[in-house]
């Protein structure tokens, strides 16, 4: 009880907003380590410091409300720094990845720039929010204008606690940029509960293995791509418990790989930067229904449309919202995606997933990656042109292809080749699609 009244007392003085939360970790223990990236350590006493210094200089630069771009390229601990200041001014801060301050947003001023007279002394409390942007896979990178729903989240929020049992002395290794919702979820989520956050974006395969040990890490947020990284190199974790994976995803043979290599520890989250998380497969999920998503959360909402697309709603849309895939839900309730609905293919007056083929070719030896799009046929109305990536020649997958599937299935080409990718290491479709002509 003392505890949740300092929470609000440092609510109340900070702002509604993870600085606030940091001001509250900062009273609990001061000494407690916050952030690492590596080279520079804070901790919870030393990032508060650092966050009202930096908002007592900017104070004044732009009113509440402003959307303000932040780029994520001066260093892990300094961004989070900057992001707990704007958020504490009551900015709506807009994380950049690298390359993309051109987005017309205000700017901070400059880190090195001096205080600027009579913007000194205590700040008072605003309510400032993150605002993510999205293109999916394709299309022009546009704003998330979405505001969170606070008693959706809170219900959220405390079903991922009780199934992650994350804690002040469980640290977190973190290998994802902070500009994605996937890593900013991470950062709220050690700095909620006071637990040191090892930011590892960048890094080194070895290093992160290095880091997982050394600081006896039990919590790993990845993406599919890293962790199938991660495991195709030597590497111990020893007190590992939680590997949560997400924004992608996760096919069975990565979820039986990473078992058999590091135990019965993988979760896999699934939602849009739209719609916040919706789902969370356990592992007991993973188990009973590989490939599924797991059932949807405390706070969230999924159901089917007749045409097989996925409809949420959450903690950031009241309203019925299409997630853009395509899914099933079991009888136990637990959602399955069947691939995006944009590249849903009807071949012969038969619905056809990309994902049902690339399932069955990521298990060809040799294929790290595929994608499979459609293309026009005079005769099926589509087939399916299979993208390849890995160390696998056209014969063997022609004859492949001819054991396993009906002649309408068989893709009418191949191209093997490294696929493109988005920057958290997603297959980026739209360069794929844009290139059929």
């Amino acid at each position: 009880m003392q505890a949740a009244l300092t929470l609000l007392r440092c609510l109340g003085r900070e702002g509604p907003t993870l600085a606030g939360v940091v001001a509250w970790q900062a009273r609990r223990a001061p000494e407690r380590l916050a952030l690492s990236d590596g080279t520079k350590d804070l901790t919870y006493g030393e990032l508060h410091a650092r966050v009202q210094e930096r908002a007592q200089a900017w104070r004044g630069a732009h009113p509440p409300g402003t959307l303000v771009g932040l780029e994520c390229g001066g260093g892990q601990v300094a961004f989070v720094v900057d992001l707990l200041a704007g958020l504490r001014l009551g900015w709506r801060v807009v994380p950049l990845a690298p390359g993309r301050a051109d987005m017309g947003l205000a700017s901070p001023p400059p880190s090195s720039s001096p205080p600027v007279a009579g913007r000194g002394g205590w700040v008072p409390p605003r309510a400032g929010r993150p605002v993510l942007m999205t293109s999916g896979s394709s299309g022009a990178a546009r704003l998330v204008r979405s505001a969170v729903r606070p008693v959706a989240a809170l219900r959220v929020a405390g079903a991922l606690l009780d199934a992650l049992r994350p804690h002040r002395d469980a640290g977190v290794v973190l290998p994802l940029p902070l500009w994605h919702g996937h890593g900013l979820a991470t950062l709220a989520l050690a700095l909620g509960v006071g637990a040191p956050l090892h930011l590892r974006a960048g890094a080194s395969l070895e290093a992160i293995w290095t880091t997982l040990e050394t600081v006896d890490a039990e919590v790993l947020a990845v993406v599919p791509t890293v962790l199938h990284r991660l495991l195709a190199v030597p590497g111990n974790a020893p007190r590992l418990r939680v590997v949560l994976s997400g924004s992608a995803p996760l096919s069975p043979e990565l979820a039986a790989a990473t078992r058999a290599r590091l135990g019965d520890v993988l979760f896999d989250a699934f939602g849009s930067t739209e719609l916040g998380v919706l789902s969370l497969a356990t592992p007991a999920d993973l188990r009973a229904a590989p490939g599924s998503v797991g059932q949807p959360l405390p706070g969230a909402t999924v159901r089917i449309a007749p045409d097989g697309r996925v409809l949420a709603r959450g903690l950031l849309r009241r309203d019925w919202h299409p997630t853009g895939d395509l899914g099933v839900l079991d009888a136990s309730g637990r959602l399955t995606l069947r691939g995006r609905a944009d590249d849903l293919m009807m071949i012969g007056g038969e619905n056809v997933w990309p994902a049902q083929l690339e399932a069955a070719l990521l298990a060809v030896p040799g294929i790290v990656a595929c994608a499979v799009l459609p293309v026009p046929c005079a005769e099926y109305g589509q087939r399916p042109v299979a993208f390849v990536e890995g160390d696998v020649d056209e014969a063997a997958l022609h004859a492949f292809a001819q054991s396993q599937w009906p002649r309408r299935l068989r893709p009418v080409r191949w191209v093997l080749r490294p696929l493109p990718r988005t920057p958290l290491g997603k297959v980026a479709r739209g360069d794929l699609r844009s290139g059929l002509g």
